[in-house]
């Protein structure tokens, strides 16, 4: 799958923006979709940038002491990529950090065509997950098998949709409108330490400006006959190939009304092309004809929310530096919305900018590799990636642990479950067993962040709680639990209700350090843990 790294997707960002302020029309013989097109066109190269989100407090607004200490610590927060590195389509890596209000915290990434390998300030050792179809080479989660046919497909999918971007961006920047404020020319800029003669393109476009724009982007798509039916083109060979490639896997387990009523479309493109433009076309008539009203019945009455996306205190703006080949060498970008004071919101103000320069475009470049030598921390494909084991993952004394656990909370769990009426078990409702209060398994510890395994064959529960370091096991029918290897007499046996394994809240809960109480009044089991 190609790849780029963080400043060149930022880049791509960038030029994706000035797609929509520069619009179709050429600017001081500026070609944007050459400009477009220059973004995509970066196989290799190095470079930094900058990401930065500034929240302002309203003054009106009431907080508890643990929001304005939340509102504190991330009211300002930036990422600084120090060194961006792409070696080709398959290989890159990233090192910088995240700079909060206390600090900030290191990271490096490491990118291949099989792995990510994430070393973070305070992890025991670099944690490695799989990338794309490579993660699931038995198969995905949920038991659908991937087919080597179908992952060679993913990749190629991927390849042939970086490749035809340029054409696609180029629908959106031939019909967009230009926004009133653009401009182009020559100029001399420094980047990376190196004076260069580029070509600046500076846009801005506000909120007051965006229901003209949008309208007159939906006009001129309906009058683009010839590229609408390219654009649907386009996407038809991307995409047809892997949807007839499922259909005939699906077919095998006996989804035959499904093909039966897709494959014409998969088989015959042009039948498929003019079902779309049609359908599509029908669409924006409609939309179009019925727009004023829409969106004046969205602005008025219970349409305040939109008021200040629509004012002329929310906007972009941008500026893309390129070189003679239109290969992107740097960008500003700031993104802001001033919200009305009315109390109803903590925050009043929301600004992001950003920054990036690169340079040996497409030239040898050799990635940054994480060093492995320690070992590393494996995250099965299959799991899931949850706030518990990161924090596993960390050493309880760095400074990214206690920003999650401490000042983020992020395992702090609070979960309310309503018992069943007697003999009446649904879904995810625990019930009352004689004065024990039975408990779904797997709802109650995912909830909790752990993992949970069953073997068919033995009858058994395995659950494996990644932040306690607890292991439970427990099997249906049996009063004996083992808890991280000490065996331990249940209240009651673990059953099987409805097809799901219900055990005795005390035992799974406890057994992963939370606290269980029972709410007499309301029948409700409630667990929490810090």
């Amino acid at each position: 799958m190609k790849r780029k790294n963080w400043s060149m997707k930022l880049s791509a960002v960038m030029a994706g923006a000035l797609l929509v302020l520069a619009g179709c029309q050429p600017v001081s013989n500026v070609d944007v979709n050459k400009v477009i097109n220059g973004s995509f066109a970066v196989k290799s190269g190095e470079g930094r940038s900058t990401v930065a989100l500034e929240l302002t407090p309203s003054a009106s607004s009431t907080q508890t002491p643990e929001e304005k200490k939340a509102f504190e610590l991330l009211s300002k927060l930036k990422l600084d990529i120090t060194e961006a590195k792409t070696q080709d389509a398959l290989h890159a890596s990233i090192k910088g950090n995240l700079e909060y209000s206390k600090g900030k915290i290191p990271f490096h990434l490491e990118v291949s065509e099989t792995d990510y390998i994430l070393w973070l300030e305070g992890a025991k050792k670099p944690i490695v997950f799989k990338s794309n179809a490579a993660a699931f080479p038995q198969g995905a989660p949920g038991g659908v098998e991937l087919s080597e046919k179908l992952q060679k497909q993913i990749e190629e999918l991927a390849k042939k949709a970086v490749e035809e971007a340029p054409g696609l961006g180029g629908f959106f920047v031939n019909n967009f409108p230009n926004p009133s404020k653009i401009t182009a020319g020559q100029v001399t800029e420094t980047v990376y330490g190196e004076s260069l003669s580029l070509t600046k393109v500076h846009a801005e476009v506000y909120g007051t400006e965006l229901v003209t724009l949008i309208k007159g982007f939906l006009t001129n798509v309906l009058a683009d006959d010839a590229g609408l039916k390219e654009f649907i083109g386009t996407l038809y060979d991307l995409y047809a190939p892997f949807v007839k490639t499922i259909l005939e896997e699906q077919n095998e387990a006996g989804s035959e009304q499904m093909k039966a009523a897709i494959e014409p479309y998969l088989n015959n493109k042009t039948l498929a092309v003019e079902f779309l433009h049609t359908y599509i076309k029908t669409s924006l008539q409609q939309a179009i004809a019925q727009y004023d009203q829409t969106v004046a019945s969205m602005t008025e009455g219970g349409g305040e929310a939109l008021k200040p996306i629509l004012s002329d205190k929310h906007w972009i703006k941008l500026d893309l530096w390129v070189d003679k080949d239109y290969l992107p060498r740097k960008s500003a970008f700031e993104w802001n919305l001033t919200l009305p004071e009315n109390g109803s919101s903590a925050i009043q103000g929301i600004k992001v900018t950003s920054t990036s320069e690169n340079w040996n475009l497409n030239k040898p470049v050799s990635v940054s590799k994480v060093d492995v030598s320690d070992g590393v921390t494996e995250w099965e494909p299959s799991s899931r990636i949850t706030a518990g084991k990161l924090l596993a993952a960390l050493e309880p004394n760095s400074a990214l642990y206690k920003l999650l656990k401490d000042d983020l909370h992020v395992t702090r769990k609070n979960i309310r479950l309503a018992a069943a009426p007697a003999g009446e078990v649904y879904g995810t409702q625990p019930y009352n067993d004689n004065g024990t209060v039975m408990v779904p398994v797997r709802f109650v510890t995912e909830q909790l962040d752990a993992d949970v395994k069953w073997n068919g064959e033995t009858k058994q529960v395995t659950i494996t709680d990644p932040l306690s370091g607890s292991i439970i096991e427990l099997t249906i029918g049996s009063t004996e639990a083992v808890v991280s290897g000490k065996t331990l007499t249940l209240e009651k046996p673990a059953q099987l209700v409805n097809s799901t394994t219900y055990v005795p809240v005390r035992v799974v809960s406890e057994g992963m350090g939370a606290d269980v109480a029972w709410e007499q009044e309301t029948q409700t089991v409630v667990i929490t843990r810090e």
